[in-house]
This record gives structure tokens, C-alpha cells and sequence, in this order.
């Protein structure tokens, strides 16, 4: 009778583990497939937006390039205001998106330390004065807010501006594919080194996916993608430095992760997931363009610093 009874308790120790397994290779399918839709879509997007940047560098005038480069800024400085304020009023959200769009585009025309300072002194003069005028109110503006809108709307846009100040130098077109390079490689490359090789978590509770194999598959792809270039733009006549483009693909891709952990810490400070869900694949505007804040100023520092293409 004994007997009997370690059998079936075995028998359904047996089933339950088997269960178990199964539920788990479910799991795993359902997490490849899901992953797999999601790269499909990803790249789709990338597939579509990437010859429409190439169009606008090289073909189209720097006015127009500012012109995306600050609907960018614009619905990144939405973006960024909705998810660490979702409470603070419209007319806030307006004044950084209505300057987020006009900085870009004025680089485009205007002499840069001009449109900083302008920039810069007319929205702080305007969140000050509601800052002051929200002493008659009941409920005061708070200093916290007040930084919110400026960053949103002078600190990121004129971050992003980098792009617009690249295509004002010589040899423009060529310079300005640069900062584009870096993120799009770093992304690609640290995304796939992450996915099959990646163990080593950096930051488990900041960015769980990011792992040290990633980073440094980010870089390399990068600096391989800087260099190959590189070598097409020597085909097409250009005096190139290999080793400064070497050195534009570390930085750039270092500036890159950078500036993707530095929103994603944002976001778990204020606990949400994407900041919106304007590109599918990727999430909003912001979630697209985060890294750019950081690699694009990267980029214009080392090409004034350190010029490798004449």
C-alpha cells in the first residue's frame, strides 16, 4: 500500500515537473516570437526613415534638415513634459514645444551664440514671470516645474541643435551623416552583441537588457561602420583620417549609451516604460532620439577639435 502511494506521488511529481517545463518553453517561444515582431517592426521603420534622412543631408537645403531636426525637438519636449508632469498645465507644454521647434531652425539662419541666448533668456524670462504671477493664485508654480520647462524646451532642443551646427561647417553633407552613423550603428550593434551575447548585466536596475557585451559590441560596430565611411567617402574624393573616424565611432557610440541610459534613468525615476508610442518598434519620439541629445554634441566637439574629412 506504501508502495502504491510513493507511485502516484511520484506519478504526479512527475506530470507536475513536466508541466512546469512545458509552461516554461512557452514561455520562452512566446518571448522569441514577441522579440522577433518586434525587431521586424524596427526595422521596417529604420528600413523607411533612414533614406529619408540620407534625402535630407545631401540633397535637400540645411533649412529644411532644421526644419525635421525641430518637429524632433518639438514632440520630444511633448513627450518629456507629459511623463515627468502629466499634471502641469498645457500652456507650460506649449511654450518648450513652441521654442523646442523655433531653436533648430533658427541655427539654420542665425549666428549660434545668438539664438542660445535668446533662446535661453526669453523662455526663463516667461517661467519666471509665472513663477511670479502664480503668487496671486491659490496653487504656486513650483521651481521643480519651472526646470522642467526649460530643460524641455532650451537644454534638449539646443542638445539636438548639434546636428543643424554640423551642417553649417564646410563639407557639410558629410560631417552632418556623422552623429547619424554612430547612433544608428551603436544602437544595432549593442542591441544584437546584447541579445546572443550578452550576460553581463551593467545596470540591472537602471536598464536590465543593458549588458557589458552589448556596450562593447555597440562600440565596435561603430568604429567598423565609421571606418566603411570612411572608405566611400575616399572613394568619392575625400581626404580622410581613419584613425580620428576610429576614434569618432568610440566616443560617438560611448555618447550614444550615454545619452540612452541618462532618459532611461528618467523614466524609471518617474516609473513608465516608453515615453510615447508615436514609432512603432521604437516608442515615441524621444525614445528614438534620446541617445542623439548626447551623440550629436559629441560629435560636433570632435569635428571642431579634431576634423577628419577634407
Amino acid at each position: 500500500m506504501r508502495y502504491h502511494g510513493s507511485s502516484i506521488v511520484k506519478g504526479v511529481t512527475e506530470e507536475f515537473e513536466l508541466r512546469c517545463v512545458s509552461m516554461r518553453v512557452k514561455s520562452a517561444i512566446f518571448r522569441c516570437l514577441k522579440g522577433k515582431r518586434k525587431m521586424k517592426t524596427r526595422t521596417i521603420v529604420g528600413v523607411t526613415a533612414i533614406p529619408l534622412f540620407i534625402l535630407l543631408i545631401f540633397l535637400a537645403p540645411l533649412w529644411a534638415f532644421a526644419i525635421t531636426v525641430g518637429l524632433i525637438s518639438a514632440g520630444a519636449a511633448w513627450e518629456f513634459l507629459r511623463c515627468v508632469n502629466p499634471e502641469i498645465p498645457v500652456r507650460f507644454r506649449a511654450y518648450a514645444v513652441l521654442t523646442a521647434l523655433v531653436i533648430p531652425i533658427v541655427y539654420s539662419f542665425v549666428q549660434k551664440g545668438a539664438v542660445i541666448s535668446m533662446a535661453v533668456y526669453l523662455l526663463s524670462v516667461l517661467m519666471f514671470l509665472e513663477l511670479m504671477l502664480s503668487f496671486r493664485r491659490e496653487e504656486q508654480l513650483s521651481l521643480e516645474t519651472l526646470i522642467q520647462v526649460i530643460f524641455a524646451g532650451n537644454i534638449m532642443p539646443i542638445l539636438l541643435s548639434s546636428l543643424v551646427r554640423i551642417g553649417m561647417r564646410d563639407n557639410s553633407s558629410v560631417y552632418l551623416f556623422l552623429p547619424l552613423v554612430a547612433a544608428f550603428s551603436s544602437d544595432s550593434g549593442a542591441y544584437f552583441a546584447g541579445s546572443f551575447l550578452g550576460k553581463r548585466k551593467i545596470f540591472p536596475h537602471l536598464s536590465p537588457n543593458k549588458s557589458l557585451e552589448g556596450c562593447i559590441g555597440g562600440a565596435l560596430s561603430a568604429i567598423v561602420m565609421m571606418i566603411v565611411y570612411g572608405m566611400v567617402l575616399s572613394l568619392l574624393g575625400y581626404k580622410v583620417k581613419f584613425l580620428l573616424l576610429a576614434l569618432y565611432g568610440l566616443l560617438g557610440s560611448l555618447a550614444c549609451q550615454f545619452g540612452d541610459l541618462a532618459f532611461s534613468a528618467i523614466k524609471r525615476e518617474f516609473g513608465i516604460k516608453d515615453y510615447g508610442k508615436l514609432i512603432p518598434g521604437h516608442g515615441g519620439m524621444l525614445d528614438r532620439f534620446d541617445s542623439m541629445h548626447f551623440t550629436a554634441p559629441m560629435i560636433e566637439l570632435l569635428v571642431i577639435l579634431l576634423p577628419a574629412i577634407a
